[in-house]
C-alpha cells in the first residue's frame, strides 16, 4: 500500500486527508483507486510516511475488514435490476476478478483487466465506435471524475500505450456497481455483459480514441487539444 493525499496546491489542508492505495505495480497510472473508493489522479496526489497526515477512516476500516468473495450461484446477472441486491456473486458468475470490501464491490485491474477515463464527449464517440465495431465496453460514471467516463476492457496490449494526457488509466482496483463511494454512487453509462471484458480490449479502446481525434480537428472547442500520436 501507498500512504497519499492531494498536493497542498490542489486543495485545502482539510481535504488533505492520507488515503491508502494500491501499489501501481510497475505500470504508468493515470488515476489510482484508494480504499475508501476516492479515485485520485496521480498528478494531483503525493506519497507521504507513516504517521504523517490524518487518515481516511474509511481505508482504515477497509482494510482491516477486506475479505475475499465466497460465490454461489447467482440468480441473476449484472446488467439486470435484480441483480443490483446480489453485490459480487453476479459479477463472479461472469468470471470477472472482483472482491469484495464489506458492502464495496471491486474489479481488479491487476491481470488482464484495464480501465481508461476517458473526456466524456471523447467516451461518448469511442463508445459508439466500439459498438459498431461489436465490441462494446462496459463504461462507468465515477463521482470523483465527473467529467470522465471509465471504459473497461480486457486483453491489456502487453506494452504502455501512449494515451493522451487527458486520459487516465486507473490501476489496482476500481469500484462497481452497485457500490456507493462517499461522493455518491457508481453507476453504469453502458451497462456489461457477460463478454464486456473479453470483446473489448485495450487496443481496440486505444483504436477507437485515435479514430474520434482524426474526426475532429485539435482547435475545436469540442475536443480538446491531445498528444495523441498519428
Amino acid at each position: 500500500m501507498m500512504l497519499v493525499r492531494y498536493r497542498a496546491a490542489i486543495a485545502s489542508q482539510s481535504a488533505c486527508t492520507v488515503h491508502l492505495v494500491p501499489l501501481p505495480g510497475g505500470r504508468e497510472a493515470g488515476a489510482v483507486s484508494a480504499l475508501c473508493g476516492a479515485l485520485l489522479r496521480v498528478e494531483e496526489i503525493e506519497t507521504v510516511a507513516a504517521g504523517q497526515g490524518a487518515p481516511c477512516t474509511m481505508c482504515v476500516l477497509d482494510q482491516v475488514a477486506a475479505t475475499a468473495l465466497d460465490a454461489d450461484p447467482p440468480v441473476d446477472s449484472p446488467d439486470t435490476a435484480g441483480a443490483m441486491l446480489l453485490g459480487g456473486d453476479a459479477y463472479r458468475t461472469w468470471g470477472w476478478p472482483v472482491i469484495q470490501h464489506r458492502d464495496q464491490i471491486w474489479l481488479s485491474l491487476h491481470g488482464d483487466v484495464s480501465a481508461v477515463a476517458i473526456p466524456t464527449l471523447l467516451g461518448a464517440g469511442v463508445t459508439q465506435i466500439l459498438i459498431a465495431q461489436h465490441c462494446a465496453p462496459a463504461v462507468l460514471a465515477h463521482p470523483d471524475l465527473p467529467e470522465h467516463r471509465i471504459v473497461l476492457a480486457g486483453e491489456r496490449f502487453g506494452a504502455t500505450l501512449p494515451w493522451p494526457p487527458e486520459v487516465h488509466q486507473v490501476i489496482g482496483a476500481l469500484m462497481l456497481p452497485p457500490t456507493v463511494t462517499p461522493r455518491g454512487p457508481i453507476s453504469w453509462i453502458q451497462p456489461p455483459h457477460k463478454d464486456s471484458l473479453r470483446l473489448s480490449r485495450e487496443i481496440d479502446v486505444f483504436g477507437a480514441l485515435r479514430t474520434v481525434f482524426s474526426d475532429f480537428p485539435p482547435d475545436e472547442d469540442r475536443v480538446p487539444a491531445s498528444g495523441l500520436p498519428a
